[in-house]
């Protein structure tokens, strides 16, 4: 796959939540973890409600305390990338649910934002019941000064100088376009951020770089999804693992 190298990415489908339709965890390593939740296609509040599509509603709950600024910006690019990544026009006049708990506290940079997307993802191919355009993967890079240099790198350690980074989803399907890498599909992006630290700077050349190795860093967390479902037929017991890779992959 990728010649990127991520720590530990850990991946659960059988959290067991009461009242929603899917759910699953998804976790960079201990200190990085997500829980999320999907509900829908269910009735929505008349105010809600869209004639020609579903209407996506997100929560994202911080681990204390109750939802500030920063949730309520991570919960407007998840809904954005839901919105583009499900076929939203099969279910006019309906609503989907969101629900994404942060299981840790904020890390410098974006990789909280990448566990909570993947968790959606996740939560979504686990619930079996809205039609997704492909699988969002998405990952956190980090602008890393060594010495006078500042280099792009995914999966940043802890103890790092970061000068700033950001964080890069993207959309993989064998229905799109494009070549691919390895054994993953082509991609698109589909939603990225991308700064500098106050009184630093990039060009455009580091962005493009940055966003070519957070798409092949994203391939490898495309791999760990379809191994984990392949080990943990997460839709159902009466559908074998190949044929949950088969829907997973269309």
């Amino acid at each position: 796959m990728s010649s990127i190298a991520l720590r530990s990415i850990s991946i659960s489908c059988k959290e067991g939540l009461g009242g929603v339709d899917g759910s699953a965890r998804f976790s960079f390593c201990p200190s990085c973890s997500a829980l999320a939740s999907v509900s829908g296609p269910i009735t929505p509040r008349l105010a809600a409600e869209h004639p020609a599509r579903a209407t996506v509603e997100v929560h994202v709950r911080p681990l204390s305390s109750v939802p500030g600024t920063a949730e309520k910006s991570r919960g407007m690019a998840i809904r954005e990338i839901v919105e583009r990544s499900c076929l939203l026009a099969q279910h006019p006049r309906t609503l989907i649910q969101v629900v994404v708990q942060a299981l840790t506290n904020p890390t410098p940079g974006y990789a909280l934002l990448a566990a909570e997307i993947n968790a959606c993802t996740l939560a979504l191919i686990n619930a079996g019941s809205i039609a997704m355009r492909g699988v969002v993967c998405a990952v956190s890079v980090g602008r890393v000064k060594k010495g006078s240099v500042v280099s792009v790198e995914v999966d940043v350690a802890d103890d790092a100088v970061v000068e700033g980074g950001g964080c890069f989803a993207f959309l993989f399907g064998f229905a799109l376009s494009g070549p691919s890498k390895g054994g993953a599909p082509p991609c698109e992006d589909v939603w990225s951020t991308y700064s500098a630290r106050p009184g630093s700077s990039f060009d455009q050349a580091e962005l493009v770089k940055a966003r070519e190795v957070a798409r092949e860093a994203a391939a490898e967390v495309w791999q760990c999804m379809k191994n984990s479902i392949r080990h943990q037929n997460m839709v159902g017991e009466t559908q074998s693992p190949e044929e949950v890779i088969v829907k997973m992959e269309l």
